[in-house]
């Protein structure tokens, strides 16, 4: 006679099933918050590898791509026989340039409205011209690389960034330095031989979390801490790297370096001042060594 199943045993199959759905689902998708740290990651991977096939193709002299848009003044100087000055755009690794129509500009773009995007831009033209006319696009070929998932889960439909990343100030320029130069005068940047390239950061994250206590620019007015360049300069205004994701117990940043590596930078329990985290961004930037201890940074010496 074939026995039953008591009613323990089936509570018993019943919970072991549920313990085993729930570990799969954790780790299948559940755990989103681990996912979307390493698409971070990897999305951070391939921008600084597409710098690198971007310094190929800028010169022979090997040049990094511009980490913000700069202006120049078009060598057609009296352009229709008005007398007027044209300018022109380069374009940084994201472009500035909000409406791609600059070269018929009679006046200096700094001077007017659109010079600056934010990531939080929401008109789709700009938008789309901002990453396509960027100087890596052409090595990417693919708008779900400049974005953190978690960044997009962050904000709201009517907040969602047009990109997550940053690029260093310390490669090329990262405000318009004037209306009267020649290309010649702003342009090459850095030379990779100039470059600490394991040391030297080359993008990090916005900050967009709270989770350091440090303020959050989410406006769709571009300025600081919401644009594509990380200006770590105290007389620019300097701003820190994005502190936005949970390691375990720990508050992480994911950065990039110019040799292409991705390291990963956590906040040290105890915290940090603002003034640190700016320290911390500067020595990034500039590939100085350093060191943290008891929330302090310190550049170290030889």
């Amino acid at each position: 006679m074939k026995k039953a199943f008591t009613l323990i045993e089936i509570l018993v199959v019943i919970a072991i099933l549920g313990l085993l759905m729930g570990t799969l689902v954790y780790y299948v998708g559940g755990n989103t918050e681990s996912a979307h740290a390493a698409k971070c990651k990897t999305h951070l991977k391939s921008l600084a590898s597409a710098v690198s096939s971007a310094i190929v193709t800028l010169s022979d002299e090997q040049y990094f791509p511009l980490a913000g848009s700069c202006e120049t003044m078009s060598l057609g100087i009296h352009r229709g026989g008005d007398g007027r000055k044209y300018f022109g755009e380069i374009p940084g690794w994201i472009s500035w340039n909000s409406d791609g129509k600059y070269a018929a500009r009679p006046t200096s773009h700094s001077s007017s409205a659109g010079w600056f995007v934010s990531a939080y831009e929401q008109d789709p033209e700009t938008r789309e011209y901002c990453i396509t006319n960027g100087a890596v696009y052409k090595f990417v070929r693919n708008h779900e690389t400049y974005l953190c998932p978690a960044h997009i889960k962050k904000m709201p439909a009517n907040k969602r960034p047009a990109w997550s990343y940053v690029m260093n100030g310390y490669f090329g320029y990262d405000k318009s330095e004037g209306s009267d130069s020649l290309n010649s005068d702003y342009y090459p940047g850095r030379r990779t031989s100039s470059v600490y390239a394991h040391s030297t950061l080359l993008f990090a994250e916005l900050q967009w979390e709270d989770f350091i206590g440090v303020k959050v620019n989410t406006s769709e007015s571009a300025g600081f801490e919401n644009d594509c360049t990380l200006q770590y300069s105290a007389n620019d205004g300097a701003e820190i790297i994005g502190f936005n994701h949970k390691m375990g117990n720990d508050i992480v940043a994911h950065v990039a370096y110019a040799d292409c590596h991705v390291g990963v930078i956590r906040y040290p329990r105890n915290g940090m001042s603002e003034k640190d985290l700016e320290e911390l961004t500067r020595l990034l930037c500039t590939g100085k060594d350093y060191e943290i201890s008891n929330g302090t940074v310190r550049e170290l010496t030889n």
